[in-house]
């Protein structure tokens, strides 16, 4: 049961956070969604194999405080999605409309 919640259950909780941040970012002319993306691809499978581990440790010692590190370890991903998303709104690394439009046209009479 303990690998059930502690690997499957913040497996399925990251997945959805950040397919949350990748919808909600989109559309929107900067790259959150893909740095969601491809912090997702690398955190999610790292975050279940040290959550694995740490269970797989402690299994025999059930008064151990392994369930605070447990839990700093699969909050980093969805944190650092966050903080992507922060600095972003924030700084307003996206691409501007000026930076977009076209340039003069010259017309040739």
């Amino acid at each position: 049961m303990r690998y059930l919640f502690g690997v499957g259950g913040i497996l399925l909780l990251q997945v959805g956070l950040s397919f949350a941040i990748i919808l909600a970012t989109s559309g929107g002319g900067s790259f959150v969604g893909l740095g969601a993306m491809l912090l997702a691809v690398l955190g999610i499978p790292l975050t279940a194999l040290i959550n694995f581990l740490l269970i797989r440790t402690n299994r025999k010692n059930a008064e151990s405080p392994y369930l605070l590190r447990l839990t700093l370890v699969s909050l980093a991903l969805p944190a650092a999605q966050l903080a992507l998303m922060i600095l972003v709104s924030v700084f307003r690394l996206q691409a501007s409309s000026q930076a977009c439009a076209p340039g003069p046209t010259l017309r040739f009479t």
